[in-house]
């Protein structure tokens, strides 16, 4: 069976998994052909703390969808590479603060710009006309699994 069929006909979840399961592969490729050397769980960790410049690790957890556990784990590879340190939080000594080392701000020209050819590629097959449909049906998609109605429960 080729990669992309599913053994559910039409079925978003496993055709959805596939396609993201497809693009994280084709980015972790163009990551490492820029000599970038991150998995995409770092590179999603280091994403949040471009944005946000620090951010305690259970924010970091909570908006990359994993446990505190396997972030702490991210985070302490991050940290052995020179991207990021932690400290304690000032304003709660139980948490950390992570923050990005000059090397790791460095890194995010580099990165994006990877991540920015990633998708032209991806995106360069579609019309605009169907990525916009493919955006707003997985947004919409996304909406509906994280608020789900009262009749769907």
């Amino acid at each position: 069976m080729n990669r992309c069929e599913c053994p559910i006909d039409d079925s978003l979840g496993c055709l959805t998994n596939h396609a993201g399961q497809a693009a994280r592969n084709f980015l972790t490729r163009q990551l490492a052909h820029s000599g970038i050397d991150m998995t995409i769980e770092q590179f999603k960790i280091m994403v949040v703390l471009w944005k946000e410049k620090a951010s305690t690790q259970q924010e970091i957890a909570d908006f990359v969808g994993k446990d505190k556990t396997s972030v702490t784990r991210l985070i302490a590879g991050l940290e052995k590479r020179s991207l990021i340190c932690r400290t304690a939080d000032e304003s709660d000594k139980r948490c950390n603060l992570v923050t990005l080392t000059p090397q790791g701000v460095a890194l995010e020209k580099p990165a994006m710009e990877v991540l920015q050819r990633a998708n032209e590629s991806i995106h360069r097959e579609f019309t605009p006309e169907e990525l916009a449909i493919t955006l707003r049906v997985l947004k919409k998609m996304c909406y509906q699994l994280h608020y789900p109605s009262k009749e769907s429960e």
